[in-house]
């Protein structure tokens, strides 16, 4: 291979001697090589007193100046300076500021020595490293607990501009692209919603994760009262796992989705309508999983189904809920409220009466999930005990609280 090339710049001497009026860019394109290449060759044509073949040969790329080593002598200077210049300064010398390099070329024993002495706060660096003054940092890897396959699901949003929003469900342990589904803007309603047909097609999974986003879960206002959402995961035996807010790294699976959904799908194709969004997002949601290496730890550079082939089955919705399900697990739970110029709070979607002599007082309002009753706390005490209101009683169909559901969402305050 190396003769070629010397051929090659042979031939690139005779042209610009044949042709000393030819620019660079016509002997790069006669010759066929880059601009560089032939400024590169001309300036060693230049350079070069003696003709001969060894013009032609390349030039080796080993270091024509080795650096120099910093002696045992000067090492243990180094090292000793560090640690008088911290009782002389009173706190630690920094290895890249200047004040160990002006101490070291004015100690007088080594002015006596004929030994180099580092130049730059980098090489004063590097032996501070060497001798331990300098900690290295210890990166801990804290990998991500992996569930059951299909056990554990996350759940995020993403946009595609102001007409199109799409939802990303993503199993943890599989990294399994569950589902994803668009729509020009989810709601407080059509979230549920969306949420019921996902459980509906997939199945039961143990854990859903999502974030606080108050389409889920309401606004601040609530105080941590389960949403309509919470409930209804809760009466199907799906346990809501909320993300701490302003840490979505705790859900990186779904995340790591929806950027890989738009850079590698939605962004390229730019679908100008919802229909074309799930339809691009169908077949693109079937190449993820089936044909798209995926380098999660699982999934060991391998698609996730053919990780996977087997997965277990997930229960299915069942025609019956309970709609009463969710006091026990807020069993005990306290919601502060304060108590408006009428006597009255409001918890979700309904009023109580408490006590005109309290208007304008905070108070606790404890869940008693076995009465099914609020208990109205002010200053350590029960003031007053109401029964929860929207409480069923009975079992329902499922189709019958779906619609109970999106009906108390539709009231859910999202500001």
């Amino acid at each position: 291979m190396e003769s070629e090339w010397a051929l090659d710049r042979m031939r690139l001497y005779q042209l610009h001697r044949d042709h000393p009026d030819w620019t660079l860019a016509q002997l790069a394109r006669a010759i066929g090589y880059s601009l560089s290449w032939v400024k590169k060759w001309l300036r060693r044509f230049r350079e070069t007193t003696v003709l001969g073949l060894e013009m032609f040969q390349a030039q080796s790329r080993a270091p024509k100046h080795r650096p120099k080593q910093v002696v045992p002598l000067v090492r243990d200077a180094l090292l000793g300076l560090r640690d008088a210049l911290i009782e002389r300064y009173g706190r630690i010398v920094g290895a890249k500021t200047k004040t160990i390099l002006y101490h070291l070329h004015r100690d007088p024993a080594l002015q006596r020595q004929t030994v180099y002495l580092p130049q730059s706060s980098r090489s004063i660096w590097r032996v501070l490293k060497e001798g331990g003054r300098i900690a290295s940092r210890v990166h801990d890897y804290h990998p991500v607990e992996r569930p059951e396959p299909m056990r554990h699901w996350e759940l995020d949003f993403g946009a595609l501009g102001k007409p199109v929003e799409f939802m990303s469900v993503v199993d943890r342990d599989t990294s399994i692209l569950v589902s994803t589904a668009a729509t020009e803007h989810y709601t407080a309603e059509t979230a549920p919603l969306a949420v019921a047909q996902l459980l509906l097609m997939c199945g039961l999974p143990s854990k859903l994760r999502f974030d606080n986003d108050p389409r889920f879960v309401g606004n601040w206002r609530t105080d941590g009262l389960p949403s309509p959402l919470m409930r209804f995961l809760l009466c199907l035996g799906v346990e809501p796992d909320l993300v701490e807010p302003g840490k979505p790294y705790h859900k990186p699976f779904v995340e790591r989705s929806i950027r890989t959904l738009k850079y590698e799908c939605l962004w390229l194709e730019r679908p100008e309508n919802v229909q074309a969004t799930n339809d691009l997002l169908d077949q693109y949601r079937y190449f993820y999983n089936h044909q798209r290496s995926n380098q999660s730890s699982a999934c060991g550079n391998r698609p996730p189904y053919e990780a996977f082939p087997e997965l277990p089955r997930l229960p299915q919705l069942p025609e019956q809920v309970d709609p009463d399900t969710w006091l026990q697990p807020f069993q005990g739970r306290i919601f502060r409220r304060r108590v408006g110029q009428n006597g009255m709070i409001s918890v979700g979607n309904h009023d109580y009466y408490v006590n005109h002599m309290l208007r304008g007082e905070k108070v606790g309002v404890l869940l008693d999930a076995r009465g099914r009753q609020f208990a109205i706390l002010h200053q350590q005490a029960v003031v007053r005990r109401v029964d929860i209101q929207g409480v069923v009683g009975r079992k329902m169909a499922f189709e019958d609280y779906l619609r109970l559901m999106l009906a108390e969402a539709r009231t859910l305050p999202v500001e």
